[in-house]
């Protein structure tokens, strides 16, 4: 059988984790002198209250070695063999620790590390998928290839908050940060193949943002997801004309936690898995 291990910044429900048997290991955030694990979606609040209050970015790090290592082995002991997915090569060592951990594990030929490009949704999204797949019978060789496929087409896309975060984070200067709150900017930021990116610049507030976030989304896409981190203010709206624009397609609301909000506060967003081009 295939189990499935995630890093926490797959931010994958809880009720899906139990359901589905995924292991998950989880990251490390330093915040105010604490050091804590990042925890499940749904776990964030009192993070989020201090955060968005003191707008003091916390510091991160990868999973041990030995937490990989262990989760591996647990697998190989059961007879199994597993799928991990880990967040993106250029944001964190995690994939790097988990290839360290596969070398070290008993028996590596079981364990198959994929660096998902991205984070958040995306993975949660391949973690689907593969699970669908999983449970249609598909061998591990099979279900890889067919998420590296996905890979290239899966994109997720945030409009943040506030450019102070952005600020406060050393990706934009002062100044920029200043005019870009007179004049109503609203950067789209996008995460896809490993490049984290502004994708437009959009003047005129969140809702122009809004209906510029609707205007990425490829034609043909498996799985969509309308997402938040600290559930802003603009969510609800994000979220209502998501329902409105696909009655017919279950949107999965995500909640994205300490790890990712360290690169860019709180923030809307969507994110969808796809198989075509984006004209597709």
């Amino acid at each position: 059988m295939i189990q499935i291990i995630v890093d926490s910044t797959s931010y994958i429900p809880e009720k899906y984790i139990n359901e589905k048997g995924i292991k998950v290991v989880p990251l490390h955030v330093l915040y105010m002198g604490k050091e804590f694990d990042e925890g499940l979606p749904g776990s964030y609040d009192e993070f989020f209250e201090s955060f968005t209050t003191t707008k003091v970015f916390p510091k991160t790090s990868q999973p041990s070695l030995e937490s990989f290592i262990n989760a591996y082995n647990e697998v190989i002991d059961n007879g199994d063999e597993a799928i991990v997915f880990t967040i993106s090569s250029t944001l964190s060592g995690c994939y790097s620790v988990a290839n360290l951990a596969k070398q070290e594990c008993k028996n590596p030929n079981k364990i198959t590390v994929i660096d998902s490009g991205s984070c958040g949704q995306v993975i949660c999204g391949l973690t689907m998928e593969t699970i669908d797949m999983i449970e249609k019978g598909k061998s591990r060789e099979e279900i890889i290839e067919y998420i590296e496929r996905l890979k290239r087409n899966s994109m997720i896309a945030f409009v943040p908050d506030s450019l102070d975060y952005l600020y406060k984070g050393g990706r934009i200067g002062k100044v920029k940060a200043v005019l870009g709150t007179i004049l109503q900017l609203k950067p789209i930021l996008t995460f896809k193949n490993g490049v984290l990116g502004c994708q437009k610049k959009i003047f005129g507030g969140v809702n122009k943002a809004i209906s510029e976030l609707f205007s990425m989304i490829p034609k043909k896409f498996k799985r969509l997801f309308v997402i938040h981190i600290a559930k802003t203010k603009n969510y609800d709206s994000l979220k209502e004309k998501v329902v409105s624009t696909f009655p017919n397609i279950e949107a999965i609301e995500g909640e994205l936690g300490p790890v990712i909000a360290s690169h860019i506060g709180p923030a809307i967003g969507l994110c969808w898995i796809a198989e075509g081009g984006e004209s597709d």
